[in-house]
């Protein structure tokens, strides 16, 4: 795993805090590009948002992380799950469980 970036860091900190003020958020993972260490220019900075609150429309809450993620760095890019999907039988799971890394939610 690589060092996070303190700019990402402080990013994600922030953004974390913008959907705390209207979902729970029990975790949150840094992952691809930023996470492997090999972020470039151009690198979008992948975030998975694990929250109890989100519904079954998926396609809703990435709606409303993408709003929040424009609101602050549109290089978000935000990946929604309820913990019950969070499992590593899906893919981007394996990946995340794999090379992410864990932002604090505090």
């Amino acid at each position: 795993m690589a060092e996070v970036p303190v700019e990402i860091e402080n990013i994600l900190r922030k953004y974390i805090a913008r959907v705390k003020q209207r979902k729970q958020v029990s975790k949150a993972y840094l992952y691809g590009s930023y996470a492997k260490g090999s972020a470039g220019r151009w690198s979008d900075i992948d975030i998975a948002i694990i929250s109890p609150d989100f519904s079954h429309d998926l396609f809703d809450e990435r709606v409303f992380l993408m709003k929040e993620a424009l609101r602050l760095d549109d290089r978000i890019e935000p990946s929604p799950f309820r913990p019950e999907d969070f499992t590593l039988d899906n893919p981007l799971v394996n990946e995340i469980s794999s090379s992410g890394i864990e932002i604090s939610t505090d």
